[in-house]
């Protein structure tokens, strides 16, 4: 195992995707996150129980109210 993947932390975390228009957040997601960057890396299995998920919607899934807010013409 090299000095990097010895670096990286098993955690949970949240993860938020788009598909189709429609916001998926998942939560307590298994991740391995560097704990000098935060970047996080998903194991093949966790990435592909998420695609499978966002298919449809799952029977435990629950609505959630957000705020979607452009910032587009404060940016220039």
């Amino acid at each position: 195992m090299s000095k990097t993947e010895e670096a990286q932390v098993k955690k949970r975390v949240t993860v938020t995707r788009q598909r189709g228009g429609q916001w998926f957040i998942f939560e307590d997601v298994p991740a391995w996150v560097c704990p000098h960057c935060g970047h996080r890396y998903f194991d093949a299995d966790v990435l592909e129980a998420m695609e499978n998920r966002m298919k449809s919607t799952p029977a435990d899934a629950r609505p959630v109210t957000a705020w979607a807010i452009s910032l587009s013409e404060k940016a220039s």
